[in-house]
């Protein structure tokens, strides 16, 4: 597999699949990444989890999209043979 901009798609690709599939409540607040409110102290003093939390979320938002493009990267790899 060698760097091309279509392995470094499917690799963002891959990670945006494994952050969707991550429950909020069984998974997340076990570490307090369920939510920002819930975090027991001034969002402020922990910026990197609060933005680690801001992508857990903006991600659960991105549902259809990311569907749309693993049915495109499945028919492309199928059609094109894949590597």
């Amino acid at each position: 597999m060698g760097l091309s901009i279509w392995n470094l798609f499917k690799a963002g690709l891959l990670c945006t699949n494994a952050l969707m599939i991550l429950n909020r409540r069984r998974v997340l607040a076990k570490y307090g990444f369920d939510d920002v409110n819930t975090m027991g102290c001034d969002p402020s003093q922990k910026p990197l989890k609060v933005q680690a939390i801001g992508l857990l979320q903006a991600v659960q938002y991105l549902k259809v999209p990311v569907i749309a493009a693993n049915i495109i990267t499945i028919l492309f790899e199928i059609i094109l043979g894949g590597s």
